[in-house]
């Protein structure tokens, strides 16, 4: 259960019942509970996907990651191990089209930066799939996460490019 937080809950509230996409991008020092946040409050309002970037990993081992958590999540799809990040994606895709368009898709990327690694196409992939893809369809709500408040800034809010 969250106690507090009450200005976080309207924002959380207010992305939940939009009538149109969303992105959000959430940043804060470590251990003051993001994550616990955004599962807590999304947890049993809609379809709920979630991926967290690995310390140090390699794309090869962030993909699988991402796979094994979407295989877990939906058995019934025909998918394979990503080859990258836009397949990644398109994955999602392919499963988002599929939901009842009623009913709110929440996409949490957590630890992005650690996702987002050197030469992984993430950043590139992702903001193709947003612009591209998840933007069109209203039951969507991506959320990106991450420690580094400053890589996130700099890397995405204040991104020129996409």
């Amino acid at each position: 259960m969250i106690f507090g937080r009450e200005e976080e809950r309207a924002i959380l509230e207010r992305l939940y019942l939009s009538k149109r996409a969303e992105f959000l991008a959430m940043y804060g020092r470590r251990r003051i509970g993001k994550t616990f946040l955004i599962y807590e409050f999304f947890k049993d309002k809609g379809v709920y996907f979630e991926v967290t970037g690995i310390k140090k990993a390699s794309k090869k081992k962030q993909l699988r990651r991402f796979y094994n958590n979407l295989v877990k999540q939906f058995p019934r799809e025909a998918l394979l191990i990503p080859l990258d990040w836009a397949d990644a994606f398109d994955q999602i895709k392919s499963v988002i089209i599929k939901q009842d368009p009623a009913t709110k898709f929440i996409l949490f990327l957590d630890e992005l930066p650690w996702l987002a690694s050197a030469k992984s196409g993430f950043l590139e992939a992702l903001d193709y799939a947003w612009n591209h893809d998840f933007s069109r369809y209203p039951n969507v709500l991506l959320i990106i996460c991450g420690s580094a408040a400053s890589w996130i800034i700099k890397k995405v809010i204040k991104d020129k490019g996409g």
